[in-house]
């Protein structure tokens, strides 16, 4: 039985004229009469007896009468869960963001509001290939590079530093490339070409045409440990490389700023568990943006 011819029957079968149900369900007598045959070829067989008082139901009618109000109060109740859902902070929530994201802004900020809401259950996907938000595979998606097309919300978050790091020891061997060199002489740690394309034409502003590629790998954090076991000069991320005493800043005043744009799915804009974990995932943002980075030693 369709639900929406059904309720045009529930609604005419209560009223008692066409008039009247037109009325109540805001469309012209026309097209209740027509939803009416619809129905009645639907079922094979006829509903309303047609009377000079109006239309009364007929026996296969009243058959069908507490069939379409069971269809009626099913369907309240779903709409009711549903809305009720959409105000709860509880259920699901799903998102995707680069692992030095997740770890430096994402996981702080869900840890908190799971003290505060511990009904909300939370998927996190990490990694550079982020999942599709248009198509509904994650509620919302934290990305470096602006979406210019998709059915999506696009709100910026922060702009975040970057900038050259290594070891200790990989400075001490191989000392500091001169600016202007292109890194002649030196290795670099790097994204795949596909995934961050401009960091192979220049890295803070440098060109990196004399450099040898020592290391590729799609994770911040693999880069980071490449950087640390000495085997190059990585790009990274200066909220998390600031904080690590294995690493320093090869051009301390040098930064490559990167936007972080919050992505999401216009029909879950008014969900209250997703709206909570932006926002709590926006508050991170702001207060380590806010923060003093503590910097790294210039020493060769």
């Amino acid at each position: 039985m369709n639900w929406d011819n059904a309720r045009f029957f529930l609604t005419l079968a209560r009223a008692g004229t066409l008039r009247a149900a037109a009325q109540q369900l805001g469309v012209d007598q026309a097209t209740v009469g027509r939803r009416l045959q619809a129905f009645e070829a639907e079922i094979g067989g006829r509903l309303f007896l047609r009377t000079p008082q109006g239309y009364q139901l007929s026996e296969s009618g009243a058959m069908l009468l507490a069939d379409a109000e069971r269809m009626e109060a099913a369907a309240d109740a779903f709409s009711r869960k549903a809305a009720h859902s959409d105000r709860q902070l509880a259920g699901p929530v799903r998102i995707a963001a680069t692992d030095t994201v997740a770890e430096a802004f994402v996981i702080p900020a869900l840890a908190e509001l799971s003290r505060r809401h511990p009904e909300l259950e939370f998927t996190l996907l990490t990694g550079l290939s982020l999942s599709d938000v248009a198509a509904g595979e994650v509620d919302f998606a934290i990305r470096s590079l602006r979406p210019d097309k998709g059915e999506v919300l696009v709100r910026k978050l922060a702009a975040i530093d970057m900038s050259l790091y290594a070891s200790p020891d990989y400075l001490a061997r191989r000392g500091r490339p001169l600016p202007g060199d292109g890194f002649a002489g030196h290795e670099l740690l790097m994204f795949p070409r596909d995934t961050v394309p401009r960091h192979w034409q220049r890295l803070c502003g440098e060109s990196v045409d004399q450099a040898r590629i020592a290391l590729q790998a799609n994770s911040q954090l693999t880069l980071r440990q490449a950087a640390l076991a000495g085997m190059g000069i990585a790009m990274l991320s200066c909220f998390i490389a600031d904080q690590d005493a294995g690493l320093e800043r090869v051009w301390p005043d040098q930064v490559d700023p990167v936007d972080m744009w919050l992505v999401l799915h216009p029909d879950l804009q008014r969900v209250a568990r997703v709206r909570a974990a932006i926002e709590a995932v926006a508050g991170c943002f702001a207060m380590k943006k806010d923060a003093p980075s503590p910097g790294r030693g210039t020493s060769a």
